[in-house]
């Protein structure tokens, strides 16, 4: 079973975010909290965003290099020359890049760094995104803050012990929709249109029933007006709530109603793949006949044992 720290964690898109990241995993690598950002943008930095103390309370400095291209030499000596001028003066300069491991970019570093220590000069290491996240996966709580949004929370381990909660990614449970209709959907919008004027219709017909329009039968249509009038404010209501949750579950079927990106409609049914037994997981909204119900993916296999209760704010957003 694949764990936190050996999982492929993607990058996050903003700088700011990738140095609070950074800061975080600082804090858990040198084992103590003195580690903060330096300044804030606009203003002069010196070649350093983060900046703390070793276990012996020598400065250690940190650039934060979040980009998609590999660190060129060019750039090593660029974040060094800066960081010279940061005082007081660094023991040691990390440059964390949110790119992968490179053995050229690390062999290039240790020839500068022993060039420099001969010189009485700060040396420079290079932390890449394997180990930003390999330091940060040493604390979960701290990992999760960042990455929760990649998991999914268990409702029971395989042994039933209901105090040991476990999480599993999404791309884990391998977790898949089904989209009916061959995948047609509508505007939310549309829906919500919709819902308003089958309310009016049931209105209208209540008032023309109640005014006796219709003659002295006029009654025998009250059944098909008020029936108007729930389907339609149903409706409204279920256009309103996906406007919010995004998510819904629908009648009594093993199908959600989803709100796309673009605010379209779709009726999924979803499964996964048990983590314990790669059985085949249908999701299910279970609970109590007069409680609260959730939405557990249960394993065919082995139902009693292997369920997952489902975080639906977890799933990637669906576009069209």
């Amino acid at each position: 079973m694949p764990k936190i720290i050996s999982s492929r964690i993607p990058a996050p898109k903003s700088w700011d975010e990738f140095e609070d990241i950074t800061l975080s995993a600082s804090k858990l690598r040198w084992g103590h909290s003195a580690f903060f950002r330096h300044g804030r943008p606009g203003q002069q930095q010196h070649g350093v965003d983060i900046f703390g103390e070793d276990e012996m309370h020598r400065t250690i400095g940190i650039q934060c290099k979040n980009t998609m291209a590999t660190l060129s030499e060019k750039t090593l000596l660029t974040e060094i020359e800066n960081a010279e001028t940061f005082y007081p003066p660094l023991t040691a300069l990390y440059i964390a890049t949110s790119t992968d491991r490179d053995s050229k970019l690390q062999e290039r570093a240790r020839i500068i760094s022993f060039e420099r220590i001969s010189q009485k000069k700060f040396p420079v290491h290079i932390l890449f995104w394997n180990d930003v996240t390999g330091d940060l996966a040493k604390n979960e709580v701290e990992f999760m803050k960042y990455f929760g949004d990649f998991f999914v929370h268990t409702e029971k381990n395989v042994a039933g012990d209901d105090n040991d909660r476990r999480t599993f990614s999404v791309d884990e449970m391998d977790i898949k929709r089904h989209s009916a209709f061959s995948g047609k959907s509508i505007s939310r919008q549309k829906l919500l249109n919709w819902g308003f004027i089958i309310s009016v219709i049931g209105l209208l017909g209540m008032l023309l029933i109640f005014a006796r329009i219709f003659g002295p039968n006029s009654g025998n249509w009250a059944p098909l007006a008020m029936l108007f009038c729930g389907l339609g404010l149903t409706i409204v209501m279920l256009a309103q709530a996906l406007a919010r949750r995004k998510f819904e579950y629908f009648l009594k079927g093993n199908y959600y109603l989803e709100a796309s990106a673009s605010d379209r409609i779709y009726l999924n049914r979803l499964t996964a793949t048990c983590p314990w037994c790669a059985s085949h997981m249908g999701l299910s909204h279970l609970g109590p006949k007069n409680g609260v119900k959730e939405d557990i993916f249960v394993c065919e296999k082995n139902p009693r044992q292997h369920k997952i209760l489902l975080d639906f704010t977890l799933l990637p957003e669906m576009t069209d």
